[in-house]
């Protein structure tokens, strides 16, 4: 009879209170509601059928290109440019041609709570923040220069731009150099974020937001 009662109380009340106290979060992959769980039913399927699988470093959940994919997008990047360094530069304007490898192989899988889709954990949180902020903006659009150069973030308000260094390897340091010569190079305001950012956003975006954005924006 308990057993009953609890199952009951389970189905019908715990969604209810989910709903009212904002619990209802997105699928880290696909996006659509799924409580407080990390993962909607579709997407549980899929990791039972070794479709989705969790990061073996960051813990996030990202739908695998490949069946030997053991790691999402950032922590494979992480690990490959340490054992790969850049030797050339390439052109003016052009990211040396593994970035584009990165690009094509480990496409934006990781939904944000508006919708967007990222490629790292660091970006979630950026966007979530942002979203949360009620500050519009877009990802990955390509700077009006002419050089081919997309942002990591782009916020109208303040036309500037953001950047997320998420790795500091010496190899990786080359595309953040050609990325930051051509913001200067074309007078582009320009927020640069690290990991060490990231776990206390809260106190460090309205600092470097408010360097661009009118002055009487309020922060939530």
């Amino acid at each position: 009879m308990d057993f009953v009662i609890l199952s009951t109380l389970k189905k019908v009340l715990f969604p209810k209170v989910i709903h009212l106290l904002g619990l209802n979060m997105p699928c880290q992959v696909c996006g659509n509601k799924s409580g407080f769980y990390p993962l909607c039913n579709e997407c549980f399927d899929l990791r039972d059928k070794g479709d989705v699988a969790k990061c073996n470093n960051c813990g996030i959940w990202f739908k695998k290109e490949k069946s030997e994919h053991t790691f999402c997008y950032d922590c494979w990047l992480k690990g490959q440019i340490t054992q790969k360094a850049i030797s050339a530069k390439g052109p003016p304007g052009k990211y040396p041609m593994a970035q584009k490898e990165f690009r094509e192989r480990f496409p934006t899988l990781i939904v944000t709570e508006d919708g967007h889709r990222v490629r790292s954990r660091g970006e979630l949180i950026i966007d979530n923040w942002l979203y949360h902020q009620s500050i519009v903006h877009a990802y990955e659009r390509r700077v009006p220069i002419e050089e081919e150069l997309y942002c990591d973030f782009f916020i109208p308000m303040g036309q500037c731009y953001i950047e997320y260094w998420g790795l500091e390897e010496d190899a990786y340091k080359e595309r953040k150099k050609v990325k930051k010569d051509l913001y200067s190079r074309h007078s582009k305001k320009l927020i640069e974020l690290y990991d060490k950012d990231i776990n206390k956003i809260d106190d460090v975006m309205p600092k470097k937001l408010l360097k661009f954005i009118p002055r009487h924006f309020s922060f939530e």
